[in-house]
C-alpha cells in the first residue's frame, strides 16, 4: 500500500508539470486587440474607432491619416454613413482596414517508401546558366505637388451665385471677423444637429472676363469649417474649427466640405485655345501658387490632370518659348494644372512660371514635343 500511494503520487507531480508550462505561456500570450481610453481600438484587423459626442471624420482623418482633408478616405470604408460630416455616437468607424492575411495551403503526404529498388546512377543535367537581365524601375507616375490644404481651397467659377443654407448673424465676442476658437451664431434655413460640421465659403462676383470670351459669374472659394453645439438662447450657435481667413457676416454657409484628391498630370492633346477669366482672389497679377479659372470646362474636353500653357504678348523673359496661333507672337510664362472641372468652367493650379500675369491672357492645353 505504501508504494501504490508513492506512485500516485508521482503521477500527480507530473500531472502538474506537464500543465504548468501551458498556464504559464497563456498567462503571457499578448492581446491581439488593444483599446485606447479615447475608443479606438488597434490590432491585426486595422483600426476601429467608437464614435462620441463631438467625433467627426474630419477629425478622425487628422488624427490617423495625417491631414483632415482626407476624410473621404475614411468615408469610403464606412458606407453606410449618410452624412460624413456628421457621425452618430456609438456606431464603429473602420479607419484603417484589416491588412492581407497569409493563407498556407497544405501539401499532399509524400507515398509510402516501397521495397528498396537498385537503379542507375544518372548524372544531374548541365545547370544552364542565364544571362543577368538588369532590373527596369516602372515608369514614374507625375502627380501635382500641393498641400491638402492648399488643394481644397481652389474653388470654383459658376454663372450663378451659389445660395448655401444660411450665413453668420454675429459673435460672442463684438468681432467683425471670426477666428479659429470663437463662438458663432448662425441664421440658418435649415436645422443642424449638434456636432455637425459646416463649410464657410466666400463669394466674389459677379466677374465680366476679360477675355475673347464674354463670360460673366461668380467665384466661390472655402475659408473655414464650423462645428454646429448645442444652441444657446435658441439660436444656432457654432465654434470656428479651421479658418483660412477671418470669417465674415457676408460669407456663405454650407453643408459641403471639399477633400484632397491626388491629381494625376495628363497634359491631353495640344489644343483647346481659352482664357483666364479671373484668379481666385482679388489680385491684379498672378503668378505661381494661385488658382485661376478657365472659359472652358468638360464640355469642351477639359479633364482634371490636363496642362495648360499661359502666355502674353509681351515682357516674356528671354528663352521663353512662343506661339502664333493667334496670328500674334505670344510668349509663354507660366503653366497650370487643372484640378476641377465644370461642364463650363475649369479651376487651374499655377504650377509654374516665369513671371506675373493679369487675368484676360490666354491660354491653350498641352506641352508641345520638344
Amino acid at each position: 500500500m505504501k508504494r501504490a500511494s508513492v506512485s500516485m503520487g508521482a503521477f500527480a507531480v507530473a500531472g502538474m508539470l506537464i500543465l504548468l508550462p501551458i498556464g504559464a505561456l497563456a498567462q503571457q500570450a499578448p492581446a491581439e486587440t488593444e483599446k485606447s481610453s479615447e475608443g479606438t481600438e488597434k490590432s491585426s484587423e486595422g483600426i476601429v474607432h467608437t464614435v462620441v459626442a463631438g467625433d467627426s471624420l474630419w477629425d478622425l482623418s487628422a488624427k490617423h491619416l495625417g491631414s483632415p482633408w482626407k476624410w473621404t478616405e475614411v468615408w469610403e470604408r464606412n458606407r453606410f454613413i449618410t452624412n460624413p460630416h456628421y457621425i452618430y455616437p456609438g456606431i464603429q468607424v473602420v479607419i484603417v482596414p484589416p491588412g492581407a492575411r497569409e493563407i498556407v495551403l497544405g501539401q499532399e503526404p509524400a507515398p509510402a517508401a516501397g521495397p528498396a529498388e537498385t537503379v542507375a546512377a544518372v548524372a544531374p543535367p548541365a545547370e544552364v546558366v542565364e544571362p543577368a537581365v538588369p532590373a527596369v524601375a516602372p515608369p514614374r507616375v507625375p502627380y501635382l505637388e500641393i498641400k491638402p490644404a492648399d488643394f481644397v481651397r481652389a474653388g470654383e467659377f459658376s454663372r450663378k451665385a451659389p445660395k448655401g443654407i444660411g450665413n453668420i448673424r454675429g459673435g460672442k465676442e463684438p468681432k467683425v471677423g471670426f477666428v479659429e476658437g470663437d463662438t458663432v451664431y448662425l441664421s440658418l434655413r435649415k436645422e443642424i444637429p449638434a456636432g455637425q460640421l459646416l463649410g464657410v465659403y466666400r463669394v466674389r462676383g459677379p466677374i465680366d472676363s476679360s477675355g475673347k470670351r464674354p463670360v460673366s459669374g461668380y467665384v466661390t472659394y472655402l475659408i473655414g469649417v464650423i462645428q454646429a453645439v448645442p444652441n444657446v438662447d435658441g439660436k444656432p450657435t457654432a465654434t470656428v474649427r479651421q479658418s483660412f481667413e477671418d470669417l465674415t457676416r457676408a460669407d456663405l454657409i454650407s453643408e459641403e466640405i471639399p477633400a484632397y484628391t491626388p491629381v494625376r498630370i495628363d497634359p491631353g492633346a495640344d489644343g483647346i485655345p481659352s482664357s483666364v477669366i479671373t484668379g481666385r482672389l482679388e489680385n491684379k497679377e498672378l503668378a505661381q501658387g494661385d488658382f485661376i479659372y478657365l472659359d472652358h470646362g468638360a464640355a469642351a474636353g477639359v479633364a482634371v490632370g490636363n496642362v495648360f500653357r499661359l502666355f502674353v504678348p509681351t515682357g516674356a523673359e528671354a528663352g521663353a518659348s512662343s506661339s502664333s496661333a493667334s496670328g500674334a507672337v505670344l510668349f509663354e510664362v507660366a503653366r497650370a494644372v487643372v484640378v476641377r472641372v465644370s461642364p463650363d468652367f475649369s479651376t487651374a493650379y499655377v504650377a509654374s512660371g516665369s513671371e506675373s500675369f493679369a487675368a484676360g491672357v490666354s491660354a491653350r492645353r498641352g506641352i508641345p514635343a520638344k
